[in-house]
């Protein structure tokens, strides 16, 4: 797996190769990034699945000053702090909790939120409220889902800005703030 765009493009980071998580392909990280940026001037990012770390360490590498990477999964947190020293990025935080102890231990406030929760997990509206009060006003907030799964356009002081179907997943992009 690669990174596809910014100061570590091209560069090779590591897969999870778990069971329970699974890698967002090379093109569709460029299309989501392509369609929400492509870069960032600074910012906060959290990355609440992070698996390999991959969403989140592209962020980085398209100008976000600092990631947390957040799994459940022992090893692909170790796996994301892997990448990160081959990258050499110190500007990142590992945390490996529950997303919704992560969501009431944090007093950090993100502008962009990556969520990749497993697909079994299909309880998108109790994620996206969970997330709301750590999402700073005009935070985007990207999740990816299975493509059957359901959830509301406007939730909270979220609402949905675009869909995209990528075969058997869809990406949201959420948006907070006035519609």
């Amino acid at each position: 797996m690669r990174i596809v765009g910014g100061k570590y493009r091209h560069r090779i980071i590591e897969m999870t190769n778990l069971e329970t998580t699974r890698e967002t392909q090379d093109k569709v990280r460029e299309a989501i990034f392509n369609s929400i940026g492509p870069y960032f001037d600074g910012g906060i990012a959290l990355d609440l699945f992070a698996g390999s770390g991959a969403m989140g360490i592209e962020a980085y590498s398209r100008g976000i000053n600092h990631i947390y990477l957040n799994d459940l999964e022992n090893k692909a947190l170790n796996i994301c702090k892997k990448n990160c020293k081959a990258l050499g990025i110190t500007d990142v935080t590992f945390t490996n909790m529950d997303y919704s102890n992560f969501v009431k231990n944090i007093n950090i406030k993100f502008d962009l939120i990556i969520l990749d929760p497993p697909y079994k997990m299909n309880n998108i509206d109790d994620i996206l409220l969970a997330i709301e009060p750590i999402a700073n006003d005009n935070a985007i907030i990207v999740f990816e889902m299975a493509n059957d799964s359901e959830y509301s356009e406007n939730i909270g002081s979220l609402y949905l800005k675009k869909e995209k179907k990528y075969g058997i997943k869809k990406v949201a992009v959420f948006l907070k703030g006035m519609i």
